[in-house]
């Protein structure tokens, strides 16, 4: 007998996985203050971040350099420059 994955289910678990995603970036990681024992909401965590980034990749999900202004603007306000990567160390 074989088992075949149920594609609804999938699809649903996919989509809350995207929803909680979008809400950890939008609204912050939700923690417990060890304290008062209330739940805070912090910004997102490097790691959690990467969760984000790899997501995105895994589902082709990418921008090309100089097509988005958010990321142009990310990209200037980084402390260096990129020169320091000159193409004949690029593979």
């Amino acid at each position: 007998m074989s088992k075949r994955t149920d594609s609804k289910a999938m699809e649903a678990l996919f989509d809350a996985f995207a929803d909680t995603l979008s809400k950890m970036i939008t609204d912050g990681k939700a923690v417990v203050d060890k304290d008062t024992g209330e739940v805070v909401h912090l910004t997102p965590d490097a790691a959690s971040l990467n969760v984000v980034r790899q997501f995105l990749k895994d589902n082709g999900q990418g921008v090309l350099p100089g097509t988005n202004s958010k990321i142009n603007d990310l990209a200037a306000s980084l402390p260096f420059s990129g020169e320091e990567y000159s193409t004949e160390y690029r593979n």
